[in-house]
């Protein structure tokens, strides 16, 4: 009880009071707490909050994924949230592969985006929709070229990079939508290409190309 009583008071004081409607039965209070992961401090920074409720902290599964190695997804078809550690025995495109699928997200700024998956290698402005295009090539060869906005998908096969990534930017200068398209293999065994999409709902889509 003296914890919670502790907490409400801190997360009052602290944060104006300000409370979260999490449904029609559920409040919670902002919580400015600190953290520390093996002993390094932490900031949640502007993408996260901490909730007081209930004499409980609720932290989002992501910030505390990221700082203890691994990543986290949300999959709202399947009703399924995942926790992936990050790969070890990986190059380093199999490396930005899994920081897409666990670390990017829709809601992040350029800067975030950078700081996960480093300078794009093609930026563009679609005309007719105004909107900002960013394009990643993991595991390019060093004389690899390609001007498209549409996933060079025979080049993937043919082995000229691993995997490429196109970033939809709103108008708010937040990610809007991702698509990713990499090396895959089928039930059979047989090599395919597949793309990993994420739509501006939020919902997880794709498709699977064999050759």
């Amino acid at each position: 009880m003296k914890k919670f009583i502790m907490g409400l008071v801190c997360g009052a004081a602290l944060a104006t009071s300000a409370t979260i409607n999490a449904s029609s039965e559920i409040q919670a209070l902002l919580f400015p707490v600190k953290f520390q992961f093996n002993g390094a401090s932490k900031e949640l920074g502007s993408r996260f909050s901490a909730l007081n409720y209930e004499g409980h902290t609720y932290v989002p599964l992501r910030f505390v994924a990221e700082n203890l190695g691994a990543g986290a997804v949300y999959d709202a078809k399947a009703g399924m949230v995942s926790v992936v550690s990050e790969p070890k025995d990986a190059d380093e495109a199999q490396h930005k592969i899994w920081a897409v699928k666990y670390r990017l997200e829709r809601g992040m700024d350029q800067k975030e985006v950078k700081a996960v998956l480093g300078d794009p290698s093609f930026m563009t402005l679609i005309e007719s929709s105004k909107q900002q295009v960013w394009r990643y090539d993991f595991g390019a060869q060093a004389d690899y070229l390609y001007g498209g906005l549409n996933a060079d998908v025979e080049g993937i096969r043919r082995g000229d990079l691993e995997a490429q990534l196109f970033i939809n930017w709103n108008s708010s200068g937040q990610v809007d939508r991702y698509e990713l398209w990499s090396t895959a293999v089928s039930g059979n065994g047989t090599g395919s290409v597949a793309s990993y999409i994420v739509y501006p709902d939020g919902s997880i889509g794709g498709s699977r190309q064999t050759k």
